[in-house]
């Protein structure tokens, strides 16, 4: 079925422009709020997601705020592949890998993690382990559908995620205030090297 793109795209986001140039995505409420204070807005509007337009040095950037999960692959239905430069996923994400630690920023692409795609957070210790004896080092909702929307289309894309969840031994859900501190910190660093991140991660 073919789409009306600018329709869809008003219906999530309130606008009917088509991203261009930069689009940073985040289904993260924390990241969007920090990003909306570094930066402020010049243009904000809500659909069913939200969306807001900021200059981040002269570049003018989309930001996108999305639900967790496939859904992303909406979002992605309506963007125009030939008008956007690079594409940023900023999000969270579990680890298997011992030498990654609650609060460390990584970028799969980047650091070449094994990285599965996770339809749930709260997974079974047999798939947990099962993961773990076929190398997967990171867990995460939205990569796969980024990079493989990416690849198909010939768009630089890329995914910052913040580790928030060590699954064999401390889930998000155990998370003390130390964790969840090192968290905020990391989703502040996140948007103050946002500038780097567009124009030097390949």
């Amino acid at each position: 079925m073919k789409i009306n793109k600018k329709r869809v795209f008003a219906t999530f986001f309130g606008k009917s422009e088509i991203p261009k140039g930069f689009v940073v995505i985040t289904p993260i409420s924390k990241v969007y709020k920090r990003i909306k204070f570094k930066y402020p807005p010049i243009e904000e509007t809500n659909g069913w997601w939200r969306r807001m337009k900021i200059k981040i040095n002269s570049k003018s950037v989309i930001i996108l705020k999305v639900p967790l999960g496939a859904q992303i692959k909406d979002c992605f239905k309506t963007f125009d592949s030939k008008k956007i430069k690079k594409i940023i996923l900023l999000g969270f994400c579990g680890s298997l890998n011992n030498d990654l630690k609650i609060g460390e920023i990584v970028i799969p692409q980047k650091e070449k993690y094994k990285i599965a795609n996770v339809s749930q957070m709260i997974l079974k210790k047999s798939i947990l382990q099962k993961m773990k004896e076929q190398g997967v080092g990171l867990l995460d909702m939205e990569t796969y559908f980024l990079n493989e929307w990416g690849r198909l289309n010939h768009v630089s894309a890329i995914s910052l995620l913040i580790i928030t969840d060590l699954p064999n031994s401390l889930p998000f859900f155990s998370c003390t205030k130390k964790e969840l501190r090192k968290i905020d910190l990391s989703i502040k660093e996140v948007v103050n090297k946002l500038d780097q991140y567009l124009t030097k991660v390949a």
